[in-house]
């Protein structure tokens, strides 16, 4: 089989398209066709090792796990004697979680994994885009406190996290309030938002509505910029994980009113399922702006590094749509 590797951090150059074996399931596991992964921010941070804590957990000079890609839309071809949840031939949409290696042809996953069946009329390739998106999207919601009628403004509601969190949240009934550049401010239109803040032309201070929730999914945004955006029960959530982030969510006990959440997503099945429900009402899409080749996974790195990306990148495995 195919398989992209890196053996070295670095740029994108560092990418190499290789034989390999294919891997063989275990008595627990399931041996996945992949038909498309994705391309994405974890992607190219665990690719040039940034921030540095990415060598604690994947080597401190080279990577442990060579292959990249957490995300993939497949066909299961063979499965382990234990395994009673899926059969071959299924189709399947999940996370390979830190595990990573959706970047090849196949992938031997255990049937405990993050997955779910590519049932009836959602079969397609652009649902490799939406496990890890999806799921941070709607476990930082819940965290905030998502609710119907609420008012919820999304920081970068054109990028991948940020696509799904507008739709999610519209798609529970609160009032959406997106944040882009100008170019991007027709599609989050289109994915639901009630509201568009081009923040090329205007200040978020410029809207002095209050909101329930403030979710940041890019970055840069702290507590102090947006508590005056926040109705006074508002929360505050950011993908971000940094010091004044942890600081003000360490407060939140001793702070009236609102509340500060960031950390890391917890997937989890009940999270990926809930995303299925949402696909399979028509009130969740993938927001797909390329997709690439495997021999093309160069470029594809420094289109998802270059931080212009609209919606998500699709790595076509074996198999995929092409959208262009």
């Amino acid at each position: 089989m195919k398989s992209i590797i890196y053996e070295s951090y670095g740029s994108p150059d560092v990418l190499k398209l290789i034989k390999t074996s294919t891997p063989e399931p275990s008595r627990n596991e399931l041996l996945i066709k992949v038909i498309s992964s994705s391309v994405t921010a974890a992607d190219w941070h665990l690719r040039k090792a940034d921030p540095m804590m990415v060598r604690f957990m994947n080597g401190l000079f080279t990577p442990k796990r060579k292959v990249l890609g957490q995300e993939f839309y497949g066909e299961v071809i063979e499965t382990g004697g234990s395994v009673t949840r899926f059969k071959p031939g299924d189709k399947v949409f999940g996370s390979t979680g830190l595990k990573t290696g959706a970047h090849s042809e196949f992938i031997v996953l255990s049937e405990d994994s993050v997955i779910s069946r590519a049932d009836g009329d959602i079969e397609d390739d652009s649902l490799a885009a939406i496990p890890i998106g999806a799921m941070t999207a709607l476990f930082f919601l819940k965290q905030g406190g998502l609710k119907k009628g609420g008012r919820v403004l999304i920081n970068g509601a054109s990028g991948s996290v940020g696509s799904y969190a507008v739709q999610i949240a519209k798609g529970k009934g609160a009032t959406v309030i997106g944040v882009c550049s100008t170019r991007n401010v027709k599609l989050v239109r289109e994915i639901g938002a009630d509201q568009v803040i081009d923040y090329k032309k205007e200040r978020l201070t410029d809207h002095p509505q209050k909101h329930d929730i403030v979710f940041d999914t890019v970055g840069n945004l702290s507590y102090r910029s947006v508590k005056p955006l926040l109705s006074s029960e508002g929360h505050f959530i950011s993908t971000a994980f940094n010091l004044g982030l942890m600081r003000a969510m360490m407060m939140n006990t001793f702070r009236k009113g609102h509340k500060v959440y960031t950390g890391v997503t917890k997937e989890s099945q009940e999270l990926l399922d809930e995303i299925k429900d949402l696909i399979k009402s028509k009130k969740l899409k993938a927001v797909i702006e390329k997709t690439y080749s495997m021999e093309e996974i160069k470029e594809a790195h420094i289109h998802a590094e270059s931080g212009h990306k609209q919606g998500n990148i699709i790595l076509a495995i074996q198999g995929g749509t092409t959208h262009v």
